[in-house]
């Protein structure tokens, strides 16, 4: 086996920094405990606005609002947006209240959706009510209402139905990051102990077209091992590999994305489950992805293992230089040829 002397000496290296840090390093500090706080709510704009006509018989009605952090108040109750808030929508013809349920919507904007339990009459006028329920009083330097009202007219239709352009394209690659080593309950809890590779999941979703779109669209992806995930049903298979994806938001366009493939002790073949929801609820599901190249467990970069944990640190990089120091050994012993 021919002596590399550039391996040699990057290990070396890395071996030497990971032990000076492990037995130099001073035990952290606890973190300083948190103040006090409480997030205080005033509301922005509704969807559709004041005054909107032909809107969708099976509209929702969407919230947003801005969040106001009052520091030095006790948060021993804190509540969110989605519990202080209440939404009444009324027949302005029967004078009937409209029944119906919010539901938080995390997509873009984010906020509050009141949906019908059923749909709204054609050719209709509605008036809605948006109140924030809130214990403490307004500061005075906090800006905007606590309450919105405001009214829309109802067309003769329902929403599109929600339909997917396309299928999910999905391509993995290696790629190299920073080895970090976490104490967790500490300020500064994590250090570079070094370099190592894992698997990056390249992703592009589809365009998408109908249902009751406010601003964006949001996919969900789920990873698992070997059998895909299944939306709402139980699943027959146990999966070691189980996790969900959330946070891509279009506008309607493909979109592609990127994040770091889930972990695990052992190497296994990912599958893709997919959906895409708009804020009326309306969920549609993809074909699900199983690919035939399989994720690896995360590796050393330039084969130089450093450290496993925080107690594998300095026995660890004590065997890489032992190691180190027997390899020159024996290459000074090797006969020329």
């Amino acid at each position: 086996m021919r002596f590399k002397p550039f391996l040699f000496a990057v290990c070396l290296l890395q071996a030497a920094l990971a032990l000076s840090v492990s037995l130099r390093a001073s035990p952290a500090e606890a973190c300083e405990p948190l103040g006090t706080w409480l997030d205080y709510y005033t509301l922005t704009e509704s969807f559709p606005a004041d005054g909107a006509s032909n809107v969708p018989l099976d509209t929702v009605v969407l919230f947003t609002s801005r969040t106001w952090t009052l520091s030095g108040t006790p948060a021993n109750d804190q509540a969110t947006f989605h519990n202080l808030l209440s939404v009444t929508v009324t027949d302005s013809v029967t004078g009937e209240l409209v029944p119906g349920r919010l539901h938080s919507w995390p997509g873009s904007p984010s906020g509050e959706a009141w949906r019908p339990d059923s749909p709204l009459l054609p050719d209709r006028r509605y008036t809605f009510v948006a109140a924030l329920l809130q214990s403490e009083p307004p500061p005075e330097w906090v800006q905007g209402p606590t309450e919105l009202r405001g009214s829309f007219t109802t067309g003769a239709q329902l929403a599109p139905p929600l339909e997917l352009l396309g299928g999910l394209d999905v391509a993995l690659e290696s790629f190299e990051r920073d080895k970090l080593q976490c104490t967790p309950g500490v300020c500064l809890p994590c250090r570079k102990t070094g370099r190592e590779v894992s698997t990056l999941a390249r992703v592009r979703v589809p365009g998408v077209q109908g249902g009751r779109a406010i601003g964006a669209y949001r996919f969900e992806l789920w990873v698992t091992d070997d059998t895909p995930y299944r939306f709402g049903e139980p699943d027959p298979h146990e999966h070691k590999v189980l996790w969900g994806v959330w946070g891509v938001d279009t506008s309607g366009e493909p979109t592609d994305t990127t994040f770091e493939m889930p972990r695990h002790d052992a190497a296994y073949t990912p599958c893709f489950s997919w959906r895409v929801i708009d804020p009326a609820g309306n969920a549609t599901e993809g074909a699900p992805v199983c690919l035939k190249e399989q994720v690896e467990p995360p590796g050393f970069a330039f084969g130089c293992s450093v450290a496993r944990d925080a107690r594998g640190a300095q026995g660890t990089a004590f065997l890489v230089l032992l190691g180190a120091m027997l390899t020159v050994w024996r290459v000074r012993r090797r006969p020329l040829a």
